[in-house]
């Protein structure tokens, strides 16, 4: 029913199981970069810096989390694997340490014309974090769905399904990326105080709401 495209996408991403150098890389760069580039396409302001290098950090932020997370969890003499949320949690906060778009220009013109912009350019490199987490999240949800191309499609297309919000005007996506925005800030929570917990919680509630959803 769906030929190639079915076949190419389960074929590259059955395998992954566990977060090697490989399948990051692999999920990067056809997962994460186009978003990334097409963010800079839509606005001139925000330049990215050098995506490899970017990568590179992600990664070695995301172990550094990854360990701290077994270590305060499992038994030193243990050797076992997260559940993909608590992964999901870790990618989210590597790229939340790891900015991917220099915002200096959008900044300085933010303050010169007193004029706002969306909150998605305003918080730019927490929605690629956010996006990293749901993107790496996704692929492990599509792994157990190789025999079924329609589930298997549907979430590589359109994780997240993001709940709607009741009192809150401005959406799920802005109340995230606030949040996530105030974690970098040093004099409200501070980078190093990311809560990977929590962030686990939350992305396990979007893998229920997208099944419920369907």
């Amino acid at each position: 029913m769906y030929g190639n495209v079915w076949q190419i996408r389960k074929n590259s991403i059955a395998r992954y199981a566990v977060v090697t150098k490989e399948v990051f890389d692999n999920i990067f760069d056809w997962g994460i970069q186009n978003f990334i580039l097409e963010i800079q396409a839509n606005n001139s302001l925000i330049k990215t810096y050098d995506l490899q290098e970017c990568k590179r950090k992600a990664y070695e932020n995301y172990n550094i989390l990854i360990h701290q997370y077994k270590d305060n969890i499992f038994s030193k003499a243990d050797n076992c694997l997260l559940d993909r949320h608590r992964v999901a949690s870790c990618i989210c906060g590597a790229f939340l340490k790891t900015n991917v778009f220099n915002t200096n220009d959008l900044l300085k013109q933010i303050i010169k014309t007193r004029k706002g912009v969306e909150a998605v350019f305003y918080y730019v490199n927490e929605w690629v974090a956010f996006h990293a987490g749901c993107r790496y999240l996704s692929c492990f949800m599509a792994n157990d769905n190789t025999d079924n191309p329609d589930v298997f499609l549907n979430i590589i297309e359109n994780f997240p399904s993001l709940p709607q919000t009741t009192l809150v005007k401005k959406g799920f996506l802005n109340c995230i990326l606030f949040n996530l925005s105030q974690i970098k800030d040093e004099e409200q929570i501070g980078i190093a105080h990311y809560d990977l917990y929590a962030y686990a919680m939350l992305f396990f509630h979007l893998e229920q709401n997208f099944y419920q959803s369907m």
